[in-house]
């Protein structure tokens, strides 16, 4: 198994295991680890193999860059950025196939899940600032893979690479897109914060948007549907995205990112493609803009295949990485007192510790 400090929690270890010795056990801080059962463990090695972090790394190919945002701005409105991982999606669902991304549950547990159909999308669109459970996955992909038609999946680097070395070999139509990622929240901790907002409103959670458009100011507004009610505010007010931006809710091995490089294994990358006024004067209306990275030519095809519905250009690996995103070059910083918030939630009352987070 790889040091806990640099574990992903991606769950590849534990869906591999023919012998059911490796279960994804939530540790103090609310993050999921694996845990060997040294009763069950036969030392096959299968474990190592298709962890992302210890397995053999497969190159991409070299890789193309652009800016883009999708023509409709119903198709914007949809995502987080320029609206890219929707058109994409929605091509691969006209082409027959499906696509896998995460979706909030009714519980309020972040999961990922598979759309057959247009209507199915909404649900996997958006940023969401929690790590989501890859459980329901990897046996459902691995029978796609094994019968050739087209899937589209898309989380964060460390999960699609752990798919990619999941399948091995066993690829067949699976299109892995990876998004340019600032790291992982406790998911642990965000159950607490959704008991609070549903505290705070007197109703169940039925929905988040961590970054709605209807201002149009690039997706930073926070809207939270709850007991019939909508409430919205700015993204910067929020205590749980404060705790993010500053580095205190992320997964420790987040800090150690290996894949904060334009250099992946995936097909396709998608991303905010921020600062784009200095690259491309007028592009950018406050509605959101993405960077898209294509390195084989199965990304590639299927980029083309939705170009026309977007606005776009070709830009330089320098733009995309040095003004675009820190994210292509650098880990996100663990905050210098993370360890002592990470350690408090569980212990204080939450709403006191959401005053802790002001002082952040």
């Amino acid at each position: 198994m790889v040091e806990r400090a640099f574990c992903t929690g991606c769950g590849a270890c534990a869906a591999v295991c023919p012998h059911q010795a490796v279960q994804m056990r939530e540790d103090w801080e609310g993050f999921y680890y694996p845990v060997v059962s040294r009763r069950s463990c036969t030392d096959c090695g299968l474990c190592a193999q298709v962890c992302p972090l210890t397995g053999a790394r497969e190159a991409g190919g070299e890789a193309s860059f652009f800016g883009a945002k999708a023509k409709r701005e119903d198709d914007r409105l949809l995502g987080s950025s320029g609206g890219m991982f929707h058109l994409l999606a929605a091509q691969v669902l006209r082409e027959g196939g499906s696509v896998w991304g995460a979706a909030l549950g009714e519980d309020g547990t972040l999961r990922h899940t598979e759309a057959f159909e247009q209507s199915g999308l909404a649900r996997l669109t958006r940023t969401k600032y929690i790590q989501s459970d890859m459980t329901p996955v990897w046996r459902k992909i691995r029978a796609e893979a094994r019968e050739g038609r087209p899937v589209l999946f898309c989380g964060t680097p460390c999960q699609t690479d752990a798919v990619r070395a999941f399948l091995g070999e066993e690829r067949g139509g699976v299109i892995l897109a990876d998004l340019i990622c600032f790291g992982v929240p406790s998911p642990g901790l965000w159950r607490r914060y959704a008991a609070h907002l549903e505290k705070r409103f007197a109703g169940a959670l039925e929905g988040v948007s961590f970054r709605d458009k209807r201002n149009r100011d690039n997706g930073h507004t926070c809207a939270v549907q709850a007991g019939g009610t909508e409430h919205t505010w700015p993204l910067g007010e929020d205590l749980y995205c404060r705790s993010y931006f500053r580095g205190v809710n992320l997964r420790p091995s987040c800090a150690h990112c290996k894949y904060c490089t334009t250099e992946r294994a995936s097909d396709i990358t998608l991303g905010d493609f921020w600062g784009i006024e200095g690259v491309r004067p007028g592009f950018d209306d406050g509605m959101g803009c993405s960077v898209v990275i294509c390195r084989t030519q199965a990304g590639s095809a299927l980029w083309e295949r939705v170009q026309g519905d977007a606005h776009w250009f070709p830009c330089r690996r320098e733009e995309a990485a040095n003004v675009s995103q820190p994210r292509l070059r650098e880990p996100t910083r663990a905050h210098p007192r993370r360890r002592l918030y990470m350690g408090l939630w569980r212990v204080l009352p939450f709403s006191l510790w959401l005053k802790l987070c002001r002082r952040m």
